[in-house]
């Protein structure tokens, strides 16, 4: 019985709206290919697997704003309404790790008049992304954010937790193998041969495709006590592979 050989090899990815995973998965390193060039049949097929399921995590982006004559005074007045927005968050019960800078930035502005370019104002933006490990409380966080300091809202994006999103992924493997095994015999069986067994695995990419919202997409009632709405939508992990199979004549 020909030696055989496992390497497992496995590279992380982080996406912006997308998440991925690459690995690597051979059996019968080495002499493979050459055994192969010898007369040895095989089939081989590339395939994925889907697994769409519910967020349990909800990222909300908001940012603080402000404009002036004095780039110092921008600074100070965007440090007091950040300060005040740390503070209700906190006290909502968000952690400091849930509240995360984005983006920081005070820039004067450009403005370009009959006799040229000239400068204008200075604008500052301290943006946030806001972690919330309850899909429900998107809203009410949204209101909290904009009732203490921020005063835009960039969207949500409805997610999975790092515990859910490798459950996820382990399951759309599983799925993308079940479909390889079902295509290589289908193939198998056209060409007049039968599979025998695994050759080679290699799970060639995942993608990962959280449920994302624009600031249009939410909705409130009228009023000024009116609560921000926010409705989550599902969340898809896709998992690739490309098997080879060895074979034998029916």
């Amino acid at each position: 019985m020909r030696q055989q050989t496992l390497v497992l090899a496995v590279l992380g990815a982080a996406l912006m709206v997308t998440a991925g995973v690459v690995g690597g998965l051979t059996l019968g390193a080495g002499n493979a290919a050459a055994a192969s060039a010898n007369g040895d049949k095989s089939v081989t097929v590339s395939t994925s697997g889907e697994i769409e399921a519910a967020a349990d995590q909800a990222i909300v982006r908001v940012a603080v704003t402000a404009t002036g004559n004095d780039s110092n005074a921008v600074r100070q007045e965007i440090a007091a309404d950040v300060e005040s927005l740390r503070a209700a968050l906190q006290e909502y019960g968000l952690s400091s790790a849930d509240i995360r800078t984005a983006y920081y930035d005070i820039s004067q502005v450009r403005e370009r008049t009959p006799e040229g370019m000239e400068a204008g104002e200075y604008r500052g933006t301290h943006a946030f992304e806001l972690t919330v490990n309850n899909t429900s409380a998107a809203g009410e966080v949204i209101d909290v954010a904009v009732s203490n300091g921020a005063d835009q809202v960039d969207g949500v994006s409805f997610t999975l937790s790092d515990e859910k999103r490798s459950q996820l992924y382990n399951e759309a493997l599983t799925k993308a193998m079940g479909n390889a095994r079902t295509q290589a015999e289908t193939l198998a069986m056209a060409g007049d041969i039968s599979i025998t067994g695994v050759h080679t695995i290699v799970s060639s990419e995942t993608h990962y495709r959280p449920y994302a919202l624009e600031t249009a997409a939410m909705t409130s009632a009228a009023g000024d006590s009116a609560s921000t709405s926010v409705q989550p939508g599902p969340v898809m992990v896709t998992a690739s592979v490309q098997v080879t199979y060895n074979a034998t004549s029916a």
